[in-house]
């Protein structure tokens, strides 16, 4: 297991600017990982997706303003990958636990 420091942060501070913040970060920093690998980006993108549902967010729209400076390249998968409505924790290997200082995204995979 592996805790994901990002979506924890973004939902624990409850701020849908740190999403697409945080979320556009690792989209420049990973693209020729997320090219090389899809599966790796719907991996990447999944807690996020979640995490703005429950910050009471539509996906879809947070996802297209990402896209908007994603680079080039994702622009296609991250606004698709926005608009999807089966994201659930059990389907791409994460969790969110409650712990002590709050809800947490942990990898499974």
């Amino acid at each position: 297991m592996k805790r994901l420091a990002g979506p924890t942060r973004v939902l624990r501070s409850g701020n849908p600017g740190a999403l697409t913040s945080g979320l556009l970060n690792l989209l420049l920093e990973g693209e020729h990982e997320y090219l090389r690998d899809p599966r790796e980006l719907m991996l990447t993108l999944a807690p996020y997706h979640h995490c703005a549902r429950r910050l009471g967010e539509e996906p879809s729209e947070l996802f297209d303003l990402v896209a908007a400076g994603a680079p080039v390249t994702l622009r296609d998968a991250v606004r698709t990958f926005g608009r999807r409505d089966d994201i659930e924790p059990e389907s791409f290997g994460f969790a969110v636990v409650e712990t002590a200082d709050g809800p947490e995204y942990i990898r499974l995979l």
